[in-house]
């Protein structure tokens, strides 16, 4: 549909026809896309719908193909959505659309708006899906501008990416007062499972909730498996052996598993006392687990 006949039948009274232009909204070019976010912002709520949903389908025209012709124009002026001059909702869906299609080369423009708290949340969802080491630059150097109320969720999204040159700052920030911080850095540092430089120190077990405390163990153990798989079972052990002290029998079998996995001499040492658990679970796990780690000749 030419752009000029997409925007008035966009702003027509009739529903079909409205339905009609968004569905086909796909074969417009970006030069439309001001005006739709003029008409989403500031119309009446059947025409509103209308531009949001000839939005969303010019972006799901493009989303499947990164080379697909227009894509580059439409990435540029949905950025162009998201300023100030536009209003908060026309903002919010320009950034959640730009999830699907922005590259590495608009990374830097997306964390721009990390500092703006009324659509921090959107960029960092778009940029947590924009490819490459682009956007992992720019989440790591907006950890030190947000406030800290933001700053767990910045961790968080530098754990989901597993940015290994996050490590340090996650370390650091696991020592912090503030237990929002120091708890999301326990998670982003266990998902990320790359040793920091200075030794991490964990938060004070004493000074955590319960849920809390779950968090953390579970996060050790992620990066435990890290460690076990990149060769270090040294620090795994270590982590796996904290897991046997345990009184609770999950974590008990955790720990079985994690060093059955690793299969050293070592490894069978510390499982061997397991097998004579007064816990059921615990014991049928070990169990397993000692077999698991025999020779063949032997099983």
């Amino acid at each position: 549909m030419e752009d000029q006949k997409l925007l008035a039948a966009i702003q027509s009274e009739n529903a079909d026809v409205r339905f009609a232009a968004w569905r086909q909204a796909g074969e417009s070019t970006a030069a439309v896309v001001p005006e739709l976010g003029r008409l989403m912002g500031a119309s009446t709520a059947p025409v509103s719908k209308a531009a949001r949903e000839a939005l969303t389908t010019m972006a799901h025209a493009v989303g499947k193909d990164a080379d697909a012709p227009g894509r580059a124009a439409l990435v540029t002026a949905l950025l162009g959505l998201t300023t100030k001059s536009n209003s908060l909702p026309v903002r919010v869906h320009a950034f959640r659309l730009l999830s699907g299609i922005a590259g590495a080369d608009k990374a830097a423009q997306v964390a721009a708006a990390l500092r703006l708290p009324e659509v921090q949340e959107e960029a960092i969802y778009c940029l947590e899906r924009i490819p490459g080491t682009d956007a992992d630059r720019e989440l790591l150097a907006s950890y030190k501008d947000v406030k800290d109320d933001f700053k767990p969720r910045v961790l968080y999204a530098l754990g989901h990416r597993r940015v290994q040159e996050a490590a340090a700052v996650c370390a650091e920030a696991m020592r912090s007062a503030n237990k929002q911080i120091a708890m999301a850095a326990v998670r982003a540092y266990g998902r990320i499972g790359k040793p920091a430089a200075a030794a991490a120190v964990y938060p004070d077990s004493g000074a955590l909730s319960e849920w809390q405390r779950v968090e953390e163990m579970d996060s050790q153990l992620r990066f435990a498996d890290h460690q076990a798989r990149d060769g270090n079972h040294t620090e795994a052990m270590r982590i796996y052996a904290v897991a046997l002290g345990r009184a609770e029998e999950h974590w008990q079998c955790a720990g079985i598993i994690g060093l059955a996995k690793i299969g050293t001499p070592e490894a069978a040492v510390a499982i061997h006392p397991k097998l004579k658990s007064q816990n059921r679970v615990v014991r049928i796990t070990a169990e397993k687990a000692w077999i698991s780690m025999a020779p063949p000749e032997r099983v």
